[in-house]
């Protein structure tokens, strides 16, 4: 190529981690024009679908998004892909549902345009917490025990369900949307008001709740990179001590002052080398490519695994960033990578 390749960062969309979107994205729009290695304008998701061009995004905290999701009319996409026309690559830098869950990779796919990060079939899985840890467990990886209920169910009747999530996995529990991320909808519960609370609460984000029993350990977290030549290399651990909230909810994740986030976590040798090897475990087990991110909880039975992020947030305190800093890998660096391992497939 004898031209900078052209690079569209797409991020917003119609998902209730919109803004926490857009503030990942001007992140990496601003990171790849400082390489001057390309030519990069950003493509923005409105909320309602609409997709615009633009040379600026608005640079802002991230605020927990609506809880409904609107229905984007397909006569906005059908315009919007049309904007991707001379893009050599694209930076996908949307989170939830639409971004990250294999619909736009699938639609980028059938174009035959590169774009970062894993395919359609890995991303949907990891964004289906129950179907991840389904793998994950086949794979011999360890996770917490939990019951799946549906929306329908705890409208039908509260008292219901959470007779049936008691039975199953008994309290304290924590209670999350199936699909999504950014810990929006996830609440923790001790006893049957809180659980009935929590279920209507994650009942507004998803079709499908989760309630998995509350897990005793240190919460870690580890980025796993795709290297040009394929391999996979684990990251520094990262160990998380919230301080806004019981649990790394969505204040402590995007407030400088929500959590401890302590990199590399100070574990022994042997505890980080588990870490890392189960991390790389996950990522393969779903098919993962270019990069992610699992979050888990180091137990005395070794690390449990939550879930898989297949595009973690790329905002200033997000945890990737910060664990390809304490390798050596600057910001730019790291977001030019992943579009050279982009481009090379």
């Amino acid at each position: 190529m004898d031209r900078k390749p052209r690079v569209i960062v797409m991020m917003g969309g119609p998902s209730s981690e919109h803004d926490v979107s857009l503030a990942s994205g001007a992140q990496v729009l601003a990171a790849l024009r400082g390489t001057g290695l390309y030519e990069v304008t950003a493509l923005v998701i409105s909320r309602d679908g609409e997709w615009q061009l633009s040379n600026e995004v608005p640079q802002r905290l991230p605020q927990p998004g609506e809880a409904v999701q609107s229905v984007v009319a397909r006569e906005k996409t059908i315009r919007g892909v049309q904007l991707l026309g001379d893009a050599d690559v694209v930076f996908l830098a949307l989170h939830g549902t639409f971004g990250e869950d294999g619909t736009l990779q699938g639609l980028l796919k059938s174009l035959g345009i590169p774009f970062t990060g894993s395919g359609p079939l890995a991303s949907a899985l990891a964004m289906s917490k129950a179907k991840a840890k389904e793998l994950f467990r086949y794979h011999g990886l360890l996770v917490a025990r939990d019951v799946q209920v549906s929306a329908a169910t705890i409208r039908a009747s509260v008292s219901n369900a959470v007779a049936s999530v008691e039975h199953a996995v008994g309290y304290p529990c924590v209670v999350k949307p199936n699909l999504g991320g950014s810990s929006l909808g996830v609440s923790l519960a001790d006893n049957a008001e809180a659980l009935a609370h929590a279920l209507q609460w994650a009942a507004r984000f998803d079709t499908d709740i989760l309630v998995e029993e509350k897990v005793e350990g240190r919460e870690v977290t580890c980025a796993v990179l795709e290297a040009l030549d394929g391999t996979m290399r684990a990251l520094p651990v990262i160990e998380i001590v919230p301080r806004k909230g019981a649990f790394f909810d969505f204040a402590s994740k995007y407030d400088d002052r929500g959590s401890d986030e302590i990199c590399p976590a100070l574990l022994p040798a042997d505890e980080t080398q588990a870490v890392q090897n189960a991390a790389v475990k996950a990522h393969q087990a779903l098919g993962c490519e270019g990069f992610s991110r699992t979050d888990m909880f180091l137990t005395d039975q070794g690390p449990l695994v939550l879930e898989v992020n297949t595009i973690p947030g790329m905002t200033p305190n997000s945890l990737l960033p910060k664990a390809a800093r304490a390798a050596g890998i600057a910001f730019p660096e790291l977001v030019s990578h992943l579009v050279q391992v982009a481009l090379r497939r």
